[in-house]
């Protein structure tokens, strides 16, 4: 079933659709969702654990950086996958409906599924205050919807469809659309119908990310999967309590039972995680000259990272590699800065190799290479 899945959480009122989720494609805060009516979020990352960069700063050119320190899948790795090379299966997912499984063992890095939009629709007007008026969308729906093929008909009319309790006689196409869309970038939705079938988890093992190179949606392990474990994304922001997830996951229809929802210490955790990545945020663009601020930011920094990395929280882990380098650029350790700025670049690389938030990042270190000579 993979839930249903629509970027963001649907309620309706009238002819509108009450946004939960802000933030369409730039805004890179938060996981790709399904479309579940409203800012649609499309970002989502790796979670790579690599050791930093040996030797000295002058020894380390720009590229040997990169080399000597990634073992990731290149892209064309991802964009060359079909049915014959699948590294998972379908099947009943306890109390979810259908799921995806894997093969065998995945790596992290390895890519998943790569997937281009069925039909993809414009997004609707957005009302301030109230929300995307949903009901615009369901012409353009049934148009593209009526160019398929019989098979490609019948694989959208297979996927999860939910319904609100309020609703009276509501429309199968939007019902099934808006319970399985992914955004698709230039402010329009699509139906992935492979990946529709993949069930969140608060804790996910593999990341999600929409291509503006190549029009497709990537999922790639963001963890090491064991055979036959269940492959999982998110489709909310994870930096909330349980309570807050589980109220966002209502209007998806279902009840997410993973290790963080059962888990007091995870709650606090990721509390922590949204206070501390806030505040420092708020400072990187303000430097300090005194040492004893600039290790203090250092050391929150790191302890960031520790704590994203023991909640498993993938979607999050380049901005705290990011702010690591930022802090230790600023104390003018460039060997550190070096290393943290590496790790944002190989979480970004493993979704999409020339991606331009890769290539941002790449741009990053070697700048820091060229301070350090």
């Amino acid at each position: 079933m993979a839930t249903l899945k629509l970027v963001s959480a649907v309620i309706f009122r009238s002819l509108y659709i009450i946004p939960l989720l802000i933030g369409i494609a730039s805004a890179c805060e938060e996981p790709a969702s399904p479309l579940m009516l409203s800012g649609l979020g499309v970002c989502s990352r790796g979670i790579p654990q690599h050791s930093g960069i040996n030797g000295s700063c002058n020894d380390l050119s720009f590229r040997d950086s990169i080399d000597a320190h990634s073992n990731l899948p290149v892209m064309e790795q991802m964009v060359e996958m079909s049915s014959e090379t699948s590294v998972y299966y379908v099947k009943q997912a306890p109390g979810k409906g259908l799921g995806a499984f894997a093969k065998h063992r995945l790596p992290r890095g390895t890519p998943i599924l790569v997937e281009e939009p069925l039909f993809s629709v414009p997004m609707p007007e957005m009302v301030p205050g109230q929300g995307f008026k949903i009901l615009d969308m369901i012409a353009s729906i049934e148009a593209e919807f009526g160019e398929l093929l019989p098979d490609q008909k019948e694989e959208f009319l297979d996927l999860h469809e939910f319904h609100f309790p309020s609703e009276e006689s509501p429309n199968k196409l939007m019902t099934i659309f808006r319970s399985n869309a992914y955004n698709t970038g230039d402010n329009h939705v699509g139906i992935f119908p492979k990946i529709a079938r993949i069930n969140h988890s608060c804790k996910p093992n593999s990341g999600n990310w929409w291509s503006e190179m190549t029009d497709q949606r990537v999922i790639y392990a963001s963890r090491d999967i064991e055979k036959d474990e269940e492959i999982t994304v998110s489709y909310i922001p994870l930096l909330k309590t349980t309570k807050d997830r589980q109220a966002r996951l209502q209007q998806y229809g279902f009840t997410c039972d993973c290790s963080a929802c059962n888990s007091l210490e995870s709650d606090k955790r990721r509390v922590r995680i949204s206070d501390s990545m806030d505040d420092l945020e708020q400072k990187q663009d303000s430097p300090s000259k005194k040492a004893s601020i600039n290790e203090k930011r250092i050391s929150k920094a790191v302890k960031l990272v520790e704590m994203i990395e023991a909640e498993g929280l993938s979607d999050y882990l380049d901005r705290a590699y990011h702010l690591a380098a930022v802090f230790n650029q600023q104390a003018g350790d460039l060997r550190e800065a070096i290393k943290w700025a590496t790790k944002e670049w190989e979480i970004l690389a493993m979704a999409e190799m020339d991606s331009a938030e890769a290539l941002k990042a790449l741009n990053f270190i070697q700048l820091l290479n060229a301070e350090s000579t």
